[in-house]
C-alpha cells in the first residue's frame, strides 16, 4: 500500500452530502499559503455495466478504453465537482477514471505527474484501498442509514467521520490543518 502523508481523501456514505463543499472550503483554506491539486477519482466497473454515478447520458464512463484516464480540468466557471475544485483556488484538478480493479495503477499515475511538494485533496472512497492518505475522513448524512458499498469497505479506516445535515457538517473544515507538509486534525 502507498503511503503519502501529503493527501487527504474525503469519502462518502451516499451522494448529495456537501463533500465536494467540504474538500472546496479547505482548498480556499490554504491555496494562498501551499500547491494544493485536487483530485476526483470515478471508479468504473464494465462487469456491472456502468459507473456508480448512474447518471442516465453521462457517458463518461463509457468512455474509459483503458485501466485509466487522467482528465485535467481547465475551467473554473462549470459545476462539476473538479471545476469547484479548481475555482476554490487548487492550481491543478484531475479527474482520475479508472477501472476499480486498477485503483493501484491509476494512482500511480496521478503521483508520477504531481509536483512532489504539492498537498493533494482527493475525493474518492475506493482509493483508500490501495492508498494511506495524512488524513482520511468520511462523511454521511445524518439520520440516514443507508451507505454506498465504496463506503462500508473503507469506513473503519476513517480517521474522521462527519455528519452532515442538508446545511452544514458536525465538524468545520478549519479544524483539518497542515502540519509538516501533512494533513491533520487540529487538536
Amino acid at each position: 500500500m502507498t503511503v503519502k502523508s501529503n493527501i487527504l481523501i474525503i469519502g462518502s456514505a451516499g451522494r448529495n452530502i456537501g463533500k465536494t463543499e467540504f474538500a472546496c472550503k479547505i482548498i480556499k483554506k490554504h491555496s494562498t499559503l501551499k500547491k494544493i491539486i485536487g483530485v476526483k477519482i470515478v471508479p468504473v466497473d464494465k462487469n456491472e455495466g456502468n459507473c456508480h454515478r448512474r447518471i442516465e447520458g453521462c457517458g463518461l464512463c463509457d468512455s474509459l478504453k483503458g485501466d485509466y484516464e487522467i482528465i485535467e480540468e481547465t475551467e473554473k466557471n462549470l459545476s462539476k465537482d473538479t471545476s469547484r475544485m479548481l475555482k476554490a483556488g487548487a492550481k491543478k484538478v484531475y479527474l482520475l477514471l479508472v477501472n476499480k480493479n486498477s485503483l493501484k495503477q491509476g494512482i500511480d499515475a496521478i503521483l508520477k505527474i504531481v509536483p512532489k511538494k504539492s498537498l493533494i485533496v482527493i475525493e474518492s472512497n475506493s482509493i483508500r484501498k490501495v492508498l494511506e492518505p495524512g488524513l482520511f475522513i468520511v462523511i454521511k448524512k445524518l439520520m440516514n442509514k443507508s451507505v454506498k458499498q465504496s463506503c462500508i469497505d473503507v469506513i473503519e479506516l476513517a480517521d474522521k467521520i462527519i455528519e452532515f445535515n442538508d446545511m452544514n457538517w458536525d465538524f468545520n473544515p478549519d479544524n483539518v490543518i497542515i502540519k509538516n507538509e501533512s494533513w491533520i486534525i487540529k487538536e
